[in-house]
C-alpha cells in the first residue's frame, strides 16, 4: 500500500533539513511515489545491515542488500567449480561468464542440505532452499517447510523500506500433485516462506513489478486503469515538480546520481513498452468485445525467456537502487519444470528431462549449456549492480548475491556438494572444501551480515 504523503503545502515547502532527516525520501506525484536512490545528501538510508561504507561515512552509508537467486534442476557437476590460484580464482567452464567479477566471488564446495537427505528428488530440496528445514510430504493440504531466510531478514529490516521484500520468478506456480512422488508441486514453485506453512506469493509479470515499485494505483489520473508510461510519457513526468525541488537541494555529485537513476528508469520503461506493444500486436483478440468493459487483466510476460529474465533482474537492481526494498528472491525456474530449452544453440528438449542425463555425453553437453545460460544471466545481474556508483562503492559492493540450486547432479537428485556461490557484498575471491557443512551455515553468515543478531539457523549452529 502507498504511504500517505505529507499535506500538499508541506510537500511544496520541502526543506533541505527535512530531506536529510527523512528515513524514506520520495518523489511524489499523481498516483505515484518514487523512492530516491542512495544520495550523499541524505541520511535516511542508514540502519540495520549497513555496508562497510558506513564505517568511512558514519550515518550516511548505503545499506546492505541481499538477493537470493535460485536455479532449478542442479548442474552438470564436472563443469562446476573454481580453483584458488593465490589471490585469484580460476573458474570452471560453466562459471566462466563470471570471470569479470571473480575478485568478488565466493565458491564453496561440499555444502549439503542435511534435512533433505531422505526427501524426494526435487520438491523436498527446493522449498527449503532458504530455510534448511524438512519439507513435510503432502498432497497440498498441510504445507510445512520453515520460515525462509529472506523473510526472517525482511521482518527485521523491512520497516525501513516501502516493500518488505521482492519475490520474483519466471514461471507461475503449478497447483497439482506429482503422483510419481506424492508431493504437491507447490513446493517446486516457492523458496520464500513467510511462515512454516505459507509461501510468499511471487510475481512473474514485469509490468506488475514496475507498477508495484512506483506504487502506481488503479484509478489514478481519473481512469479505471493504472497510468501508462512508456515511449511518449514517463513515471518521471508525474514527479517532475518534486524532482526539481530535490535537485536544487542536493550536491553536484548527487545531481549526477539522480540523472543516471532517472535515465535507467526511462530505459526500462521503454523496453517494457516495446515488449508490450509487440505482444499486443501478435495477440489474437476476440471480435466485438470492448476491453474497457472488463477488469484490467494481469500483464503478460515476454515470449523470449532471455528478455524476461533480464527484465526481472533489471527490476531487482532498480528496487535495490531506489531503496524500495533490501531483500529479494528470484526463481529462474520451477523445479521439475518442463520448460523447453531448444532456443539455445545445441540444446533440444526440456530442462528437467535433460537434467536426467543418465551419463549420456550428448545430454550432459546440453545440460551444461543450460547451466551456463543461467550463469550468463547471473553475470548480467552482477554487471548491472556493479555499474551503479554509491559514493565510492558500487551497488554490487553493497549487495550480497546468493546463487545456487537445491540439488547438485540432476540425474542423482543429490543434496550433497551443492552448486552454490556468493558474490558482491564484500566477498573476496575464495573457494575451498566445506564438505559436509550445512548450506544454512552460509545463510547464517548472510543473516549476520544483514545486521541480525542470530546464532543458529536451520541445521546450522555456527556461520560458515
Amino acid at each position: 500500500m502507498p504511504e500517505p504523503g505529507p499535506p500538499r503545502a508541506a510537500r511544496s515547502e520541502m526543506s533541505h533539513d527535512s530531506l536529510r532527516r527523512s528515513r524514506r525520501a520520495f518523489l511524489r506525484g499523481a498516483g505515484v511515489a518514487l523512492t530516491l536512490p542512495w544520495l550523499e545528501s541524505l541520511t535516511g538510508f542508514t540502519g540495520a545491515g549497513t555496508s562497510a561504507m558506513a564505517a568511512t561515512k558514519p550515518g550516511n552509508g548505503p545499506p546492505m542488500r541481499l538477493a537470493s537467486l535460485f536455479m532449478p534442476n542442479g548442474v552438470n557437476m564436472p563443469d562446476w567449480g573454481a580453483t584458488q590460484r593465490g589471490g585469484a580464482l580460476e573458474l570452471s567452464k560453466t562459471l566462466r561468464p563470471l570471470q569479470p567479477h571473480a575478485d568478488k566471488l565466493f565458491v564453496p564446495m561440499g555444502l549439503t542440505h542435511k534435512r533433505a537427505h531422505n526427501g524426494d528428488g526435487h520438491y523436498a530440496k527446493t522449498a527449503n532452499f532458504l530455510s534448511g528445514e524438512t519439507v513435510v510430504q503432502t498432497r497440498g493440504d498441510d504445507l510445512t517447510v520453515g520460515k525462509s531466510m529472506d523473510q526472517i531478514i525482511a521482518s527485521r529490516v523491512g520497516d525501513q523500506t516501502p516493500l518488505n521484500s521482492l519475490v520474483l520468478a519466471t514461471e507461475a506456480t503449478s497447483y497439482r500433485v506429482d503422483t510419481n512422488v506424492g508431493f504437491t508441486t507447490v513446493y517446486g514453485g516457492h523458496i520464500s516462506w513467510s511462515d512454516p506453512n505459507t509461501p510468499v506469493a511471487k510475481e512473474i509479470f514485469p509490468r506488475a513489478v514496475f507498477d508495484g515499485l512506483f506504487r502506481i494505483q488503479p484509478g489514478a489520473k481519473g481512469t479505471k486503469h493504472a497510468p501508462q508510461f512508456g515511449e511518449d510519457s514517463s513515471v518521471l513526468d508525474a514527479v517532475a515538480n518534486d524532482a526539481a525541488r530535490v535537485r536544487n537541494r542536493v550536491s553536484a555529485y548527487d545531481r549526477r546520481q539522480l540523472e543516471a537513476y532517472y535515465e535507467s528508469i526511462r530505459q526500462l520503461e521503454r523496453r517494457i513498452d516495446r515488449l508490450e506493444k509487440q505482444a499486443a500486436a501478435e495477440a489474437w483478440k476476440p471480435p466485438y468485445l470492448n476491453p474497457d468493459a472488463f477488469n484490467r487483466p494481469p500483464e503478460g510476460k515476454p515470449k523470449d525467456p532471455a528478455q524476461h529474465m533480464r527484465l526481472m533482474l533489471d527490476l531487482t537492481a532498480l528496487a535495490f537502487r531506489m531503496n524500495a526494498t533490501r531483500v529479494s528472491t528470484f526463481m529462474f525456474g520451477n523445479s521439475v519444470s518442463g520448460r523447453n530449452m531448444s532456443f539455445l544453440d545445441g540444446v533440444n528438449g526440456g530442462h528437467h528431462n535433460i537434467s536426467h542425463h543418465q551419463g549420456d555425453a550428448e545430454k550432459r553437453a546440453m545440460y551444461q549449456k543450460i547451466n551456463q545460460w543461467h550463469i550468463e544471466h547471473l553475470a548480467y545481474f552482477l554487471d548491472q549492480l556493479n555499474g551503479v556508483d554509491e559514493g565510492g562503492t558500487t551497488l554490487l559492493d553493497n549487495t550480497m548475491v546468493l546463487f545456487g540450486s537445491g540439488i547438485s547432479d540432476g540425474n542423482a537428485h543429490s543434496p550433497h556438494n551443492l552448486p552454490i556461490l556468493a558474490a558482491g557484498g564484500g566477498f573476496k575471491a575464495k573457494t575451498g572444501s566445506y564438505k559436509g557443512q550445512p548450506l544454512c551455515s552460509l545463510h547464517l553468515t548472510l543473516m549476520q551480515r544483514m545486521g541480525l543478531n542470530i546464532q543458529r539457523f536451520g541445521d546450522a549452529e555456527k556461520p560458515l
